[in-house]
């Protein structure tokens, strides 16, 4: 006799089966949230170093394109053999893209030389008149006549019959120097390992990059091909969208941040230049770019300003010329900035922060640098997210720019 199973009631145990499994998960992710965030925070790491060379030659590709495209409307109007561009276009194509990306790489090579010779300059111009040899023999002058002190105490200590203990304490210190040295010594070596891992994985990442680029065509059918095997239309077309909208942030960013940077180093050159600061080319420079870190970036910047003020002339001109920088670089923000970058993101200071931290924590520094793009990118699926259930529930919403 065959029993009958009601597919109906046999349906809802599975759901009420998988609703409690859900509130079970739900229940262990949330009483152990932290060791939850570092799992997934190590787990991304961890693909993200493996990955690493591959996604700096996106991101390279990505920031070179526009200037290779530059070059390539330039050289495409030179006109040298009709009969042959007609017959070999794709090859025309090839030699044009491959010329110019060999012309925006010297370029950039050419600008980034000019920069630092121009520091270099501007380092031997500041350091002309410094007697290093006069430094050196007031250092062994000390040293001289602190030995004589540290002879004289220890004949005096002798006599007190108390030598013995400053010994094995000297011997203690000098054993704690010895392993403070040590570690110092093993943390060199591990950053030196870390730069020299960055260096491949950059010089990789140009070689996709220039893969990417002069078969950007190849890619972009590849990608085509990917999202109609997967999605339907309605959903790529969407997502298609979504990532025109994530460019144009992403392209405003760059553009908006190079220009404004720039300018706000200009101002702040120009700036120490009128009170005489020492070094102002070097310092105005250093402090200007350290403003594409959000909020952070100033604070960082004027570090070495305040430093050689500090150790010129006192903690009162310090404390003036780190004032006088984060004045002038707030008043930039104020009245110059904004006209710059045009259309901002339109991000209120508080999630701005919030992406610094969130960013941060899953990728670092480079998370904070872009962590407004990246929560310009959150705020696109927000706002998309929110116009869907507007229009469905036909919801009135309060106007948040009044």
């Amino acid at each position: 006799m065959k029993i009958k199973l009601d597919h109906g009631y046999m349906k809802k145990i599975k759901y009420i089966t998988l609703g409690f499994v859900i509130i079970y998960i739900i229940y262990l992710v949330m009483t152990n949230i932290g060791d939850v965030i570092n799992g997934v925070s190590d787990a991304f790491s961890f693909i993200v170093k493996i990955l690493s060379p591959f996604l700096w030659g996106l991101v390279i590709a990505y920031l070179l394109n526009p200037i290779v495209r530059y070059f390539e409307k330039i050289i495409s109007k030179i006109k040298i053999n009709k009969k042959w561009e007609r017959t070999h276009r794709k090859q025309k194509k090839a030699i044009v893209r491959g010329i110019s990306l060999v012309l925006t790489l010297v370029s950039i090579i050419t600008i980034l030389t000019l920069l630092v010779n121009s520091v270099f300059v501007m380092i031997n111009g500041s350091f002309r008149d410094f007697k290093i040899t006069e430094l050196i023999k007031e250092i062994t002058d000390t040293f001289e006549n602190y030995s004589k002190e540290l002879g004289g105490i220890e004949e005096s200590l002798n006599k007190m019959g108390i030598a013995a203990n400053i010994t094995q304490f000297l011997k203690e210190l000098s054993i704690s120097i010895i392993n403070q040295i040590k570690e110092i010594a093993t943390s060199i070596t591990a950053r030196v390992t870390t730069i020299g891992r960055y260096i491949i994985d950059i010089s990789f990442g140009f070689v996709f990059a220039f893969n990417f680029i002069m078969n950007k065509e190849y890619f972009h059918n590849l990608l085509e091909n990917a999202l109609r095997l997967t999605l339907n239309d309605k959903r790529k077309n969407s997502l298609k969208e979504i990532l025109h909208e994530i460019n144009i942030v992403f392209l405003s960013f760059i553009r908006g941040k190079i220009i404004d940077l720039t300018l706000l180093s200009f101002v702040t050159v120009i700036s120490l230049i009128i009170i005489q600061f020492d070094y102002a080319f070097i310092v105005g420079t250093f402090a200007g770019y350290t403003n594409i870190i959000p909020y952070l970036g100033t604070w960082i910047g004027i570090i070495p300003a305040v430093i050689i003020a500090l150790v010129k002339d006192g903690w009162q001109e310090a404390l003036f010329v780190g004032a006088y920088i984060v004045i002038i670089q707030q008043v930039y923000y104020v009245f110059v900035s904004p006209k710059i970058q045009g259309k901002s993101i339109g991000m209120h200071p508080v999630f701005i922060l919030l992406a610094m931290f969130v960013f941060g924590k899953f990728f670092g520094l480079l998370g904070v640098i872009l962590s407004i793009p990246m929560g310009g990118i959150v705020k696109i699926f927000i706002n998309r997210w929110t116009k869907r259930r507007q229009d469905k529930k036909n919801i009135v919403l309060i106007d948040l720019k009044k």
